[in-house]
């Protein structure tokens, strides 16, 4: 299972009173996700998928959110059946969130990755990191690389060249599987 990124065109939960997505272009926010949070998936013939997401499915007080996203239901079986590089991540935090200071390198096991999002003042150095440290341990962190870099690290432990690659080669399985159905 690999983390991916996806444009998410509605984000319905309980926990922020309703609409959690705030569109960043008018229409749609990329969100990197974890297919592991995800469940009763189905094709939206207008965007990609409906499905349910959990942000802490270790609490069973925690409800689950309705996302409409542009990934359709077979891209995400392929997402949750590739095996990732590595059981653990090193991200850059910055101490107290703060992006004035430097990163410091901290191990967490991406699997417990709940979803990442640009940082509004630099997407492309920062973004969020929302990640789960136990049932009732859900942590918010501030990281120095941008999604795109955190999904890389996930996916085989390099730059975002390596996304490129790895993107492309996902992106070709998908091409051969919808001619194949």
């Amino acid at each position: 299972m690999i983390l991916f990124i996806a444009k998410v065109y509605s984000w319905n939960d309980f926990r922020n009173a309703g609409m959690r997505k705030t569109a960043s272009d008018g229409a749609s926010r990329e969100f990197l996700l974890n297919p592991h949070f995800m469940t009763d998936i189905t094709t939206n013939a207008t965007y990609g998928s409906n499905l349910k997401y959990s942000d802490n499915f270790l609490d069973r007080r925690e409800g689950l959110s309705t996302l409409i996203i542009d990934k359709t239901p077979a891209q995400i079986i392929v997402y949750a059946n590739t095996a990732a590089y590595s059981n653990t991540i090193t991200l850059p935090v910055h101490p107290h969130n703060n992006p004035d200071k430097a990163g410091v390198n901290t191990v967490i096991q991406w699997a417990n990755i709940v979803y990442a999002n640009r940082y509004n003042p630099n997407p492309g150095a920062h973004c969020w990191v929302v990640y789960l440290e136990g049932a009732f341990k859900r942590k918010e962190v501030l990281v120095n690389l941008a999604i795109e870099d955190v999904m890389s690290r996930v996916r085989g432990g390099g730059t975002t060249s390596t996304f490129t690659s790895v993107h492309n080669f996902f992106s070709r399985i998908y091409e051969l599987t919808n001619n194949i159905i």
